[in-house]
Formats: structure tokens, sequence, C-alpha cells
């Protein structure tokens, strides 16, 4: 029993790092749906195919979130907003001078 490993400090943490994944801007224009499909029913909007940094992205969906006073998150590589916020959204890439398609129906 006295060959058994129990504990070592000098190795560090063997758990895998989810954060690894690396930013891409993708090109083309960025997308916008709405989406209700296993969300309770709740309206949600999402946007994805982003042609900028993640920092831009990220001070993007911040600024949409205080204009639309909603929730947000940042999840691979999509914003997702509650509720419908796509006029909301269309006006703001607009007045940036980007392009935001609206996909499906």
């Amino acid at each position: 029993m006295a060959d058994k490993l129990v504990y070592v400090t000098g190795k560090g943490s063997t758990r895998k790092d989810d954060k690894t994944k690396s930013w891409q801007a993708a090109a083309g224009p960025t997308k916008m749906r709405l989406e209700m499909k296993g969300r309770g029913g709740k309206t949600v909007t999402v946007l994805w195919n982003f042609p900028f940094s993640e920092e831009e992205v990220k001070a993007l969906v911040k600024a949409i979130q205080q204009r639309s006073a909603c929730g947000a998150t940042l999840k691979d590589g999509r914003a997702e907003f509650q509720g419908d916020v796509k006029d909301k959204a269309l006006a703001y890439f607009q007045e940036q001078g980007w392009k935001l398609q609206q996909a499906g129906g």
C-alpha cells in the first residue's frame, strides 16, 4: 500500500481547460434570428458570424444589451439576447455602418 501515489504538488492541474478555444473572426455579414425552440416558449434574439475581435464583440453585446434593457450572454461565438430585440440590434448596426443579415423567417 505504500507504493500508491496519493497527492503530487509539482504537476499542477490535470484538468483540461475549456477556454483554450481561440476566437476567430468570421467572413461575411453578422447574422441574426429569433429562436423559441428549446427555451420554454421564451423568445431569444441570436446574433452570430461576427467579423470582429472578441473584445469588439463583447463591447457590441454590452451596447445592444444596454440599449434594449435586456439580459444577454456570449456563448460559443453567439450572442444571445433575452426577448425580441432585433429592431434595436438592426438600428445599432446601421448606426455603426455595419451589415446585419436577418436569417430565418
